[in-house]
């Protein structure tokens, strides 16, 4: 027996600019898919603030230029909240968290 996971579910959108101190953001609810992009400056994602606080265990978030042409990281999440920081200036962040249902 197979599961199929399908995206869905009630969208958080998020749009910021996220300077180079970093910052939490919180969720509505629990996500269980999440698709970052970043317009400008790159950007770091963690999972804990732990980890924010030291700078280690991140996603490095790209901006989207011609060798990243979809300029988006998208995956999988089990979250309610992720913490965001800009590497070398203040990144324009595009995020879309959905629901997890069940």
């Amino acid at each position: 027996m197979s599961i199929v996971q399908i995206r869905g579910g009630i969208p958080d959108v998020f749009r910021e600019s996220i300077d180079t101190t970093g910052r939490i953001h919180s969720f509505g609810f629990w996500i269980n898919y999440l698709t970052i992009r970043v317009l400008t400056f790159p950007c770091r994602m963690y999972f804990t603030e732990a980890d924010f606080d030291a700078n280690e265990n991140f996603v490095a978030l790209p901006v989207a230029a011609a060798e990243n042409p979809h300029g988006e990281w998208h995956g999988p999440v089990e979250a309610n909240q992720v913490w965001l920081r800009g590497v070398g200036g203040t990144a324009a962040v595009e995020m879309v968290g959905f629901q997890r249902r069940g």
